[in-house]
């Protein structure tokens, strides 16, 4: 029931906040998982005109790149459950840290998820076992066929996500906001920090445009990597 890409709809929180802007995207294969979330608040490509690298950007730009968030790794889920009206249930957790790539060196919310579908399963439901948030997430149409992942490249039919990790070491677990903060004076540790790409590409008429990316220049730009 997970297979395939899911577009975010919304997220509301347990204060009552609903965010439904931005772009989170969410790519489930039969083991792997990758998932992009590039907040409105960040800002989009023209924002960034002049910049092809984090060593380009300004330290407000590159706050603005701290924003986002993205993560690949692996997903376990418990057996579906089938209750009395018919409604599907799982708990989905997935395994990111020493796992994968984690754009964000502490995730804002590490709680697994309950999940539910809609009857013809293109409309899942994740809730927060602690209730902190509720989010609604839609099925791309076309993308449970093919399903791959390897090689740090993620794909569901038109859509295809690319990772690729900072090189340079992490110097705390935290988010990286505080990080920035921290490492202020040093422009070094921050291009290092910040380096680090999960790119959404997606297929129309044969072609592979980057259309999201935690590396907002690439946003607009051909995939420099065959996605066939």
């Amino acid at each position: 029931m997970l297979l395939g890409c899911w577009r975010r709809a919304w997220i509301e929180f347990a204060d009552g906040r609903r965010d439904d802007k931005g772009v989170v995207v969410w790519l489930q294969t039969e083991r792997d998982m990758v998932d992009v979330r590039i907040p409105e608040a960040r800002g989009d490509r023209r924002d960034f005109d002049g910049c092809t690298s984090v060593e380009d950007c300004t330290f407000e730009q590159l706050q603005a790149v701290a924003t986002s968030d993205g993560s690949c790794g692996y997903t376990d889920c418990t057996p579906v459950v089938v209750d009395g009206d018919g409604r599907r249930t799982t708990t989905a957790e997935w395994h990111t840290r020493g796992h994968g790539v984690c754009f964000q060196p502490l995730s804002a919310f590490p709680e697994p998820g309950l999940m539910t579908w809609n009857d013809d399963g293109t409309v899942m439901h994740e809730r927060a076992p602690s209730g902190a948030y509720i989010e609604e997430w839609r099925l791309v149409p076309g993308s449970r066929q093919p399903l791959t992942a390897g090689n740090n490249l993620y794909r569901a039919g038109n859509i295809a996500v690319l990772v690729r990790d900072r090189t340079t070491p992490i110097p705390r677990q935290a988010r990286l906001a505080d990080l920035m903060d921290d490492y202020a004076d040093d422009r070094a540790v921050l291009d290092g920090l910040l380096d680090c790409e999960f790119s959404v590409a997606e297929r129309v008429d044969g072609q592979w445009t980057v259309t999201a990316s935690t590396l907002p220049w690439l946003e607009g730009t051909r995939g420099d990597v065959d996605l066939h």
